[in-house]
């Protein structure tokens, strides 16, 4: 590595106290410039040494302008080798800088302390040479049982095998650490690549990407303006991110929260908490409860244990697998599908459509100015509108349904059904239990219906078919008006029958007894043997009564 000149390294380095991220770019095109000048002439000096490291002693080094490895090794000696360059405007120049460029190497009982030092800054040989460049590099070996702490900037530094503890702190320049123990690393303005730790781990980084892996322990990583990797983590993960994607896979439990970056984690073996506020979020396989929190980014996740409770604000929500005894969701300007939910489901949106499918536990529903679909849920369903139309197919249980200013349609429901509509059509197709419509300005169509039936219509028609129950009779009421009543009964059932209406008139396909008042717009009368009741009410539209087929 080579390096400006004393004098244009400190502008360079007031620079980076007012703007880091210009000043390391001012930096690396110095470096390159002053390289690529022939003129110049190059010097290099070689530095050895070799100390004896006591047990339970550590390695100290303080260095700047170069690059630091370290790597363990057997033995209790610390070996140290440098490179020492420099580039001047005459060797003379190069030689004499060379020459004072020094490494402390000192003893005490902690261990062993490491140190570059320059020549001061303001003496007359800076002046004269302030178009020289200069680096030292370090390639140290030292017992790997030792604990390592390293300080350096504007170089890179490299740490492996060192299976006691380690900590870094660097800055200008990329970190990599493989095969250490417990360990702590700071980087700024470049990249750390950590792979193998023994023990608890922590990363910070402020503006280059961060890559962790296998640590047996815990994790714990911050970093701004830059992405973040980690996979196979023994413990707990605890990742801050800010302005970069965030990946984690293979961990016993994460908590993530960044901003404008998207999430990935998967393979997760206990809870997982996430919150972002400005990117797309996916998880999957996770064996605890997952706690998502969101705001403009998509959310997906699936093959989820554990409880799901998931927020987002503009984004889309899709899920499958949910094996955990309850998903919440709350979403708005967002659609939501789901699939494959065990657990009871509780699901809102405010401006987005609801998709569920196979939702093994009892559903709630709602959302305004979207359309709900759902199908193929054993314990039922509770489905809230605004203005969007309700298809509900497949039901198990109970089914209720409302909304305004959007259809109905409900499919082979198992239990009753409930319908509350405004200016909405309504349709129901074989529905074992009781059906119960309210609605206006549309028709409703019911058909296959095997128990209770009553519908309050305005304004729309009626069309109703009665299924034959397993024993006796079923309740009929109708009720509209500026519109027509048909119904079909079961024949050979008895009912007891009150019909009016006007300026309409009524007609019946089975035989009727009367038992009071009939006319063109009033019947009232037994059906067979009578039993229970068939009342029709009608405003200015005419009643039919037919068998059913």
């Amino acid at each position: 590595m080579t390096q400006p000149s004393p004098n244009s390294c400190k502008e360079a380095l007031c620079r980076a106290a007012m703007a880091g991220m210009l000043c390391t770019i001012y930096f690396t095109a110095g470096q390159y410039a002053v390289a690529a000048n022939r003129s110049q002439e190059e010097v290099s000096r070689d530095f050895h040494k070799t100390v004896t490291l006591g047990a339970g002693q550590s390695v100290h080094i303080e260095h700047k302008f170069g690059e630091v490895r370290v790597h363990g090794d057997s033995g209790r000696d610390v070996k140290i080798s440098a490179t020492i360059r420099v580039q001047a405007n005459s060797h003379d120049e190069a030689e004499s800088f060379a020459q004072k460029i020094q490494i402390d190497v000192q003893q005490s009982g902690e261990g062993v302390r490491i140190k570059t030092i320059y020549p001061e800054q303001d003496s007359r040989w800076f002046h004269l040479g302030r178009n020289t460049s200069y680096s030292v590099n370090y390639d140290i070996g030292m017992p790997s049982d030792a604990p390592l702490n390293v300080r350096n900037s504007f170089g890179s530094t490299e740490a492996s095998g060192i299976h006691a503890s380690t900590d870094i702190d660097n800055s200008h320049g990329s970190v990599t650490m493989r095969d250490v123990g417990a360990a702590r690393v700071n980087n700024s303005f470049g990249s750390i690549e950590l792979t193998g730790a023994a023990g608890n781990t922590t990363v910070t980084d402020t503006n280059g990407s961060v890559q962790v892996s296998d640590v047996k322990g815990t994790l714990e990583v911050r970093n701004r303006f830059g992405n973040i990797t980690t996979k196979n983590i023994q413990g707990a993960a605890t990742i801050t991110g800010g302005n970069g994607a965030v990946m984690l896979s293979d961990s016993a439990s994460g908590n993530i929260t960044t901003s404008f970056g998207s999430v990935d984690a998967r393979n997760v073996n206990g809870d997982l908490t996430v919150h972002d506020n400005n990117g797309n979020v996916e998880i999957a396989t996770i064996g605890g409860a997952a706690d998502i929190t969101n705001s403009f980014g998509n959310a997906t996740f699936s093959d989820v244990h554990g409880l799901v409770n998931c927020r987002t604000s503009n984004g889309r929500i899709k899920a499958s697998a949910l094996t955990g005894s309850s998903v919440t969701i709350r979403d708005s300007f967002g659609n939501i599908e789901l699939d494959a939910i065990n657990g009871t489901l509780d699901a809102e949106t405010s401006n987005g459509k609801i998709t569920v499918r196979d939702a093994r536990g009892a559903v709630t529903l709602r959302t305004s100015f979207g359309a709900i679909e759902a199908t193929n849920l054993p314990k039922g369903v509770r489905a809230t509108n605004g203005n969007g139309a309700i298809t509900l197919t497949d039901i198990g249980a109970d089914a209720y349904a409302k909304t305004s200013f959007g259809s109905v349609l409900a499919e082979r429901v198992n239990g009753n059904l409930t319908v509350e509509d405004y200016n909405g059509s309504v349709t129901a197709r074989n529905v074992k239990g009781d059906a119960s419509v309210r609605t206006s300005f549309s028709g409703v169509t019911l058909d296959g219906i095997g128990g209770k039936i009553s519908v309050d219509n305005q304004n729309g028609g009626i069309a109703v078919t009665a299924s034959r129950p397993a024993s006796g009779c079923r309740d009929i009421s109708l009720k509209t008006s500026f519109s027509s009543i048909r119904v079909q009964i079961p024949q050979g059932l008895g009912y007891n029958l009150t019909a009016h209406t006007s300026f309409g008139r009524i007609s019946s396909e089975p035989p009727v007894t009367s038992t009071g008042s009939m006319g063109g717009d009033t019947l009232n009368g037994t059906i067979g043997s009578g039993g229970c009741q068939l009342q029709l009410n009608n405003a200015n539209g005419s009643i039919e009564i037919a068998n059913a087929p």
